[in-house]
């Protein structure tokens, strides 16, 4: 029996050293003592005992988002961004080492009341974000204010309705505490939400009331802008009649004033002036556009544009259309508008007093905004505002661009759209953030026009568009029919469809068929082209008699 007994333990001491004891990894005890003042601001502190079975790197002890002034162990910390929670580093702490770890977290929370759409006034606080192993034993302690009169509520992300019956919670005065009748798993969040009274947060409920200020202030501003567009600038909504032809007396280089009341863009007036043989346009190898002069201009033409032929050439015959003084001259010349007085009335409104209008509404929408990410932040506010009045004028430009042949204001305001969404979605504000983004788009669209027209500006308005509207449609049997009454009908109104953004769509509606050569724009290649690749080498052109003049600004910002 001694030997059996013997040899029973020796076989026992075998399997202990092939199977070593081990305990599990766990947070033996959390207690967290959290205090929120009456600003709705949190401070917690947060105490833990924790046990590795074995060696752990990179490990972690997740906090809620947006947690500041964040110490473990009485040494500051910057926690790392998760998927759900803030991650704070405990290798300082544990070396990465299997045993038992002491961990002191203490962080504060901006805040946690906020204001229901109801108007009543809800504390929401997260006490677990998320451990990666179970916690056997968990307690809390709140304190608020002000004396506590409604029942906290505990939410667990594993027990979801059933936490109640896990946890107990006495409130005592202006203090809750929690205790855990179970050991909890791993990755438990829990949080806790409270009705409270405005008494215990004034600040927060004035903050509430503020933004309610700003709702009906917002409002105010849309209003007034809309009445001043229709008092003042509304213009009467033109038929769009199809029109084959290029509008009367309207050049593609004015074309965009008649249509939207913006400065002569010189490119495509150089465009017209080749067309009508004053200049030709050369395309060479290099990729410079040359403009060689082939006559005077005389008293046929505007004084404007004679004054313009005048600076562009002087006394040379050949201008380099990539050069500084072409640039120069581009950014001048846009900036003039010879004709408005025969486009719109004289007691019209100001489409920049509608498109302010408009920005002061955006200008209130992000101090708005401002409010739900940090109501006692200024500086957010100021930030946020001018940020929003900025994007509000470029997605107002960006839906004026939509008529006109320059997209890239169309893109920069698509890019505001999406950085505007984002706040909103990330503030909670996404209803108010796609009202506004939509209002500003249909501002730009609607200011897009002018305002009220004379009877000349209106006339031209019908050509434009109906011009516009033949180009997008037209049948390919009605184009075979004026290409045979005219060849050069493309020619002639490609530097129209250009100046309206619907090149491309108009070389199109001509499929593979083949164009005589071009009199006014020359390349190295001399052999006939497609609609498209005609379209193609014009666009080509005037980008590039452009290119210089949009570099301009920031050239002289560096110092070139």
């Amino acid at each position: 029996m001694k030997r059996i007994a013997l040899l029973l333990s020796v076989i026992l001491c075998c399997t202990l050293l092939v199977f070593p004891a081990s305990a599990q990894s766990a947070a033996e005890q959390i207690r967290s003592e959290a205090t929120v003042v009456s600003d709705g601001s949190c401070s917690v502190t947060l105490t833990a005992s924790v046990t590795l079975d074995e060696p752990v790197r990179g490990l972690t002890f997740p906090i809620p988002s947006g947690a500041m002034d964040v110490t473990l162990n009485g040494s500051a910390v910057t926690p790392s961004s998760g998927s759900r929670a803030a991650l704070v580093p405990l290798n300082s702490i544990t070396g990465g080492m299997a045993g038992q770890h002491s961990i002191v977290i203490t962080y504060r929370l901006s805040s946690i009341v906020a204001t229901q759409k109801d108007g009543t006034m809800l504390l929401t606080l997260p006490i677990l974000a998320g451990f990666a192993y179970p916690v056997d034993s968990l307690s809390v302690t709140i304190t608020l204010p002000g004396e506590i009169t409604e029942e906290p509520v505990f939410t667990s992300g594993y027990y979801q309705e059933h936490t109640a019956s896990l946890l107990h919670t006495t409130v005592s005065g202006s203090t809750i505490t929690m205790i855990a009748a179970e050991s909890l798993k791993d990755h438990e969040t829990l949080t806790m939400t409270l009705p409270v009274s405005e008494e215990l947060f004034p600040k927060t409920a004035a903050t509430a009331r503020v933004l309610g200020i700003m709702d009906i202030a917002i409002i105010a501003a849309v209003i007034l802008a809309i009445g001043y567009y229709l008092l003042a600038l509304r213009p009467k909504m033109p038929k769009k009649i199809l029109r084959a032809t290029a509008p009367d007396g309207i050049t593609a280089g004015d074309l965009a004033l008649w249509l939207t009341g913006s400065g002569v863009d010189l490119s495509m007036l150089v465009v017209t002036w080749a067309q009508l043989g004053y200049i030709r346009i050369q395309v060479d190898d290099s990729g410079r556009v040359l403009l060689h002069k082939r006559m005077e201009m005389g008293n046929e033409r505007s004084v404007f544009e004679n004054r313009c032929y005048k600076n562009l050439f002087g006394h040379r015959r050949i201008v380099d259309g990539t050069g500084y003084h072409y640039a120069e001259l581009v950014r001048s010349v846009g900036k003039k508008s010879p004709q408005a007085r025969e486009v719109y009335q004289p007691y019209s409104g100001n489409p920049h007093i509608f498109r302010a209008l408009c920005a002061l509404a955006a200008l209130l929408s992000g101090i708005s905004l401002a409010g739900a990410f940090a109501p006692q932040s200024t500086f957010l506010r100021v930030f946020l505002a001018a940020l929003t009045t900025i994007m509000a004028l470029c997605i107002q430009s960006g839906a004026r661009s939509l008529a006109l042949r320059r997209k890239l204001p169309l893109w920069i305001a698509l890019g505001c759209c999406a950085v505007w969404l984002i706040l909103g979605i990330w503030s909670g504000e996404w209803l108010t953030t796609i009202l506004m983004l939509v209002f500003q788009f249909l501002a730009g669209i609607a200011a897009a026009y002018g305002g009220k027209r004379t009877d000349l500006g209106q006339n031209a308005l019908v050509q434009i568009l109906g011009l516009r509207k033949f180009m997008r449609t037209v049948s390919k049997p009605e184009l075979q029919r004026l290409l045979k009454a005219n060849p050069a009908y493309f020619h002639e109104l490609a530097p129209y469809a250009l100046t309206l953004g619907i090149d491309k769509a108009f070389a199109r509606r001509f499929a593979r068929l083949r164009l005589p050569e071009c009199t006014y724009l020359i390349s190295s290649n001399r052999t006939q082209m497609t609609a498209y690749e005609w379209a193609a080498l014009l666009r080509t052109a005037v980008d590039t008699l452009d290119a210089k003049a949009k570099r301009l600004p920031f050239e002289r910002l560096m110092g070139r």
